[in-house]
């Protein structure tokens, strides 16, 4: 595998926002750089009794699973002072889901190998955070694979990551290209959770990461107390009211869901009640307040309350994201700083496009680069053509020239008639106007007579962009497993390096 890089910009999958991030936050103490992570793990102190608190959680949810060696290792250095995390985190997407989640793991395992070859007095450990409470089973449950989209038809309710994955079966027996490591994951679990924690250790237990479950009786009893502010005080809320920088995303009164089994729904304070959404269960004040104390592991963070709840129960210095995450994170920074809570560097995970030898000899063949990938179907079928380039193959000369002469006799009218000259331009743009339609006849014509090019630019843009979707968000690991696909992208990925990726 090659990688060739690119400038997000010249994509145009980014956000405005995403590429000012890139392009003009360099200053700033959360952006990717490895000062500036130096300067964070400096700033935290994790106490050895939460180190220990989050050992024995762990432990825990690896227990009957036969662990590496390297991840064993990084289980034991939790509990050491020198120890700190890098964290990623996704829903529990069957059979993997798009392409980009294998690449934020990626992105998480070579950032912390950088970190450990930089400070060989510190060891820094891989995290993927689970979204197991998450309860949108709609955004998990189908993926995509070689032009095919596979669903799992099923109305569960609650959090995912109790869902148990046995009827997943009838849908793995239909993946043609389906590998053993989902069908042992899925077939030996009890829990959706079980199940993802189980094939990501297969597949990136040599490079020790550490899959955690966040949704712990014992963790989430360290921080009742953010949980009461929350629910009782509203001080998220009250901090965003009176905020001028505006968060990305929309806060509400309270930011914790309650969860038993089968349901996961949100809080809401009504006179000196609070009720369940959707539930006849309410509590007063006093029942609330008790409910949090006994019972912590009932109330589920949404996404502000999540970034708080990863920086105070793990000693994490980098949040590795994909574009929406980064931006997001940043509009956090207000109520980290209101509890005094490290903020992390924020690293953007890789961005990659895979092309195959199919598409890399397309590309070859009609002369086109990387960068006209993402200029269109259009674009690569006419510089393909050579309409773009060759003034026998389009209009552009004769536009030009009529516009000039156009101009010309405008021009005349000026010393004579001032009214005149707009009524000239006006034609001019008319006759511009059926020159362009005559000349997309001139190009469908060209196209009929190559119909070999046209599909295979059709192919590769297919390829590149399946259902119109980049390749990472739509295609699924299936499409291109090897046995050594995680090591080559392993080798050639990096976060810090900030730019697109594509591999060939």
């Amino acid at each position: 595998m090659k990688a060739h890089r690119l400038d997000f910009s010249k994509t145009n999958m980014f956000s405005k926002k995403f590429n000012e991030f890139i392009e003009s936050h360099s200053n700033e103490s959360y952006f990717p750089t490895y000062k500036n992570i130096g300067n964070v793990f400096k700033k935290i102190h994790f106490s050895s009794d939460s180190r220990k608190n989050l050992f024995d959680v762990l432990k825990s949810q690896y227990d009957g699973i036969d662990l590496s060696k390297k991840v064993k290792e990084n289980l034991l250095n939790i509990k050491d002072e020198n120890t700190y995390t890098v964290t990623t985190g996704h829903q529990l997407n069957i059979f993997s889901g798009p392409l980009y989640i294998i690449y934020k793991i990626i992105s998480t395992i070579k950032l912390s190998e950088n970190l450990n070859q930089r400070y060989a007095d510190k060891k820094f450990i891989p995290v993927y955070w689970m979204a197991s409470e998450d309860h949108d089973f709609d955004e998990i449950k189908s993926f995509f694979s070689k032009g095919k989209t596979y669903e799992w038809s099923i109305k569960p309710s609650g959090a995912v990551g109790e869902i148990n994955p046995s009827s997943i079966k009838k849908l793995s027996d239909m993946v043609p290209e389906s590998i053993e490591i989902f069908e042992d994951a899925y077939s030996t679990s009890k829990t959706l959770s079980e199940a993802v924690r189980k094939y990501m250790d297969a597949l990136f237990s040599d490079f020790g990461l550490i899959v955690f479950d966040p949704s712990s009786k014992r963790l989430k009893g360290k921080i009742a107390s953010f949980i009461k502010d929350d629910i009782l005080d509203n001080t998220i809320s009250t901090l965003e009211d009176k905020s001028e920088e505006k968060s990305e995303v929309f806060i509400r009164k309270i930011n914790f869901f309650y969860m038993r089994k089968g349901l996961r729904e949100r809080i809401e304070s009504v006179k000196d009640n609070y009720i369940v959404n959707g539930t006849d269960i309410s509590f007063s004040k006093e029942e609330m307040e008790r409910e949090i104390s006994k019972y912590p592991e009932r109330f589920s963070p949404n996404v502000i309350m999540r970034c708080l709840y990863q920086q105070l129960i793990m000693p994490n210095v980098v949040y590795v994201g994909g574009p929406a995450e980064v931006i997001y994170w940043l509009s956090f920074r207000k109520f980290f700083e209101k509890y005094s809570i490290e903020f992390p560097v924020i690293v953007p995970r890789d961005s990659v496009l895979i092309l195959s030898k199919k598409s890399v000899k397309t590309l070859e063949k009609y002369g086109l680069g990387f960068e006209d990938i993402f200029l269109g179907k259009s674009h690569l079928e006419k510089k393909a053509l050579g309409v773009i380039d060759e003034s026998d193959k389009n209009f552009s000369l004769e536009i030009s020239e009529i516009k000039t002469q156009l101009n010309t006799i405008a021009s005349k009218y000026k010393s004579f008639d001032n009214s005149m000259p707009p009524h000239v331009m006006a034609h001019s743009k008319k006759i511009e106007k059926v020159l362009s339609q005559i000349e997309r006849r001139f190009i469908k014509s060209q196209k009929e007579h190559n119909k070999i090019l046209v599909e295979k630019i059709g192919e590769l843009f297919y390829g590149c962009f399946p259902e119109g979707i980049p390749q990472e968000r739509k295609d699924n690991l299936l499409s291109y497993y090897t046995s050594s696909i995680i090591g080559e992208l392993y080798k050639i990925l990096d976060p810090m390096d900030l730019k697109f990726k594509v591999v060939k």
